[in-house]
């Protein structure tokens, strides 16, 4: 709501400018969307000015940003919440680091967006350089190392210094790319793109923490990650971690690949049964004498692990407004098929003793 409101306050002249940073800016490893802020009260120039706020690391960066209405085709002013950002910064350096602001382009809506994307990379340079400033400290190490081991490239770290600590935002190099496929998730439950983070601060590494997009959130559910000795090291940890992830996205698959398979074979078997079907489920209708009921199959994400939900439906027969159902009890990987017939006969059992409602007293297939 804030975001909207900023925006309606901002002057029509400068309204393009961060209407496409709004919508279109992502920033950070999880390539978050900006937010915008009001600097000061509702009306001391809030036509001309606003405050971003930049996801970076584990922080949400505050820039102002000002314009001058008196000057419209200028570019604007910025003012850092960090003092030792840019404090003594010649224009020569200017000029060539951040050349859209140096060669402002008032007629381009993206002007804005391309200027804060190259700030962002100069922020993110300017971290380096101060975590480098003392070449012997453990978290100088550790990010020279685990650059040097080559699983791990420079743009998919985010680095940042306060006093003598430092902490890593690394982007894990986790494979996504068949999840949707076996989820079938729409960009309206699933926005954004599929990350997983790990973050890491220094002196004390031990206490690492994975952070991972909704959607994987969902797939993989919580992970403990393994422990972190004091003396273990970033470029081996890393890529124990992502191991770690890859493989139980591969299980994940695997799964699927059974339930897909024990789903086909029930087809195949039932085949002038099946009412519907899809991944995850199947109906079949079965008749017995002339008494017509249903057997729904649920196969859930944690399959095998937890087995298929198996309930029998009678098309006859309603209890508060909804078809009679009997929920089976269990529902053993083994002789899949055969469990099923066997409890088919147990509920043609069953159905004969209902009442006279029932209008078969000998049941077959």
């Amino acid at each position: 709501m804030e975001n909207s409101a900023v925006l309606c306050e901002i002057s029509p002249v400068f309204r393009p400018y961060i209407q496409n940073l709004y919508h279109d800016l992502e920033l950070g490893l999880c390539k978050a969307k900006v937010d915008l802020e009001r600097i000061g009260s509702h009306c001391d120039g809030a036509e001309t000015q606003f405050r971003l706020v930049l996801p970076y690391c584990s922080r949400k960066l505050k820039w102002e940003v000002i314009f001058d209405a008196s000057t419209p085709w200028f570019a604007p002013d910025f003012r850092f919440d960090d003092d030792s950002f840019l404090n003594n910064s010649d224009e020569e350096f200017l000029i060539k680091k951040v050349p859209s602001l140096a060669n402002w382009n008032g007629n381009d809506p993206n002007a804005l967006c391309n200027v804060i994307n190259e700030l962002i990379k100069l922020y993110k340079a300017h971290q380096i350089k101060k975590l480098n400033e003392d070449d012997e400290s453990r978290a100088s190490f550790e990010y020279s190392a685990l650059l040097g081991n080559g699983f791990t490239s420079e743009q998919d770290i985010e680095v940042y210094v306060l006093g003598h600590t430092a902490e890593f935002l690394i982007k894990l190099k986790v494979d996504t790319s068949r999840l949707p496929e076996l989820y079938n998730e729409g960009t309206e439950n699933n926005p954004g793109i599929d990350t997983a983070l790990m973050l890491v601060r220094y002196p004390n590494s031990t206490n690492a923490e994975l952070i991972l997009s909704p959607f994987l959130t969902k797939c993989l559910g919580n992970i403990t990650l393994p422990l972190m000795h004091q003396s273990g090291v970033l470029m081996d940890y890393v890529p124990m971690v992502t191991d770690l992830l890859n493989n139980k996205i591969q299980d994940l698959l695997n799964n699927d690949k059974l339930k897909r398979g024990l789903l086909a074979q029930l087809i195949v078997k039932y085949e002038g049964a099946i009412l519907e079907h899809d991944a995850n489920s199947a109906a079949l209708l079965f008749e017995m004498n002339n008494f017509y009921w249903i057997l729904q199959i649920d196969i859930g994400i944690n399959f095998p692990e937890k087995p298929p939900i198996l309930t029998l439906r009678s098309v006859y027969h309603s209890s508060k407004g909804k078809p009679k159902s009997k929920v089976l009890t269990a529902c053993p990987y083994n002789n899949f098929e055969a469990y099923i017939e066997q409890q088919v006969e147990i509920f043609k059992n069953e159905c004969k003793y209902v009442g006279p409602v029932i209008q078969a007293s000998n049941m077959e297939n």
